[in-house]
């Protein structure tokens, strides 16, 4: 862990590829995710204003469909717009990383050519799909702010307690992305198995429905679920105006462990992935 935050601020970490970061290299590793943002809407009427419009519409959505026509309540409260807000909310965690696992197995082979012909550094391309993550999660949970400010429902402590549980989340996705970049090299088949595999980790999260909904004998699951303790953590800060401090402490040391071996893991294959790719 200390050798990669050491790293990426002074790029000494020569062992796994940090050695050249520089203002040049984040300058060319920012203008890669705009292009990458830009590029997913070309073409379209409206461009890049999809960024905003996709969770906008999907928003409104939550409040009419689920809120309005299936009639479901979240605990007590028959307030469609709190029940809107609460699904948002966890789906905002959960696109993230989405967002992530998707992408990251391919981020190497599809980035071949500058990998092989520039001196970025390869360490710095498993930043890219944990960057767009975060523009979206910030475009999404703006939107939510926005939407609880106009119900009387927003809380000004997330300013203080929404920061810590998005770096978690970001570390969390650093973690995969680098595992899965590396990894992806030589399993192809994970780009394949991670659309499966995140409709599993949906429907066996509480995110699309309450905790409450769960059957007694399930509890340890969703006590030992990383993904059900870090959108509950994300509901306590944004709707509630809440801090879980033990879900915080044990989420960022799992997540310093995980990405500690991550990076572990992308040191030791990426030499023999340059001769694959």
């Amino acid at each position: 862990m200390a050798c990669f935050w050491i790293g990426v601020k002074l790029g000494r970490c020569q062992n796994w590829g940090l050695s050249m970061v520089n203002a040049a290299n984040l300058t060319l590793v920012w203008q890669l995710l705009r292009q990458d943002l830009r590029g997913r809407y070309a073409g379209t009427a409206l461009g890049i204003f999809w960024l905003l419009a996709q969770p906008l519409f999907m928003l409104l959505v939550y409040a009419l469909v689920f809120g309005e026509i299936l009639q479901l309540r979240l605990g007590t409260a028959t307030d469609s717009s709190l029940f809107a807000a609460w699904l948002f909310a966890g789906l905002s965690v959960f696109n993230a990383l989405a967002e992530v696992l998707t992408r990251a197995p391919a981020i190497l082979t599809e980035r071949r050519e500058l990998l092989l012909n520039s001196p970025l550094p390869a360490g710095l391309l498993p930043l890219l799909p944990v960057g767009s993550s975060v523009v979206l999660e910030l475009l999404s949970v703006g939107l939510l702010l926005l939407w609880l400010c106009f119900q009387g429902q927003c809380h000004w402590q997330f300013v203080l307690f929404y920061p810590p549980f998005l770096l978690v989340r970001v570390l969390f996705s650093l973690a995969f992305a680098y595992a899965l970049a590396v990894l992806g090299v030589f399993l192809r088949d994970l780009r394949q198995m991670m659309p499966p595999l995140l409709t599993v980790l949906l429907l066996a999260s509480p995110i699309v429905y309450p905790l409450s909904a769960v059957p007694e004998r399930f509890y340890a699951w969703f006590a030992w679920n990383p993904l059900a303790q870090l959108v509950q953590g994300y509901r306590a800060a944004l709707l509630d105006g809440a801090f879980q401090w033990e879900v915080f402490t044990a989420l960022a040391l799992l997540a310093c462990l995980l990405l500690a071996f991550a990076l572990w893991l992308f040191q030791h294959l990426l030499a023999r992935a340059r001769t694959v790719l």
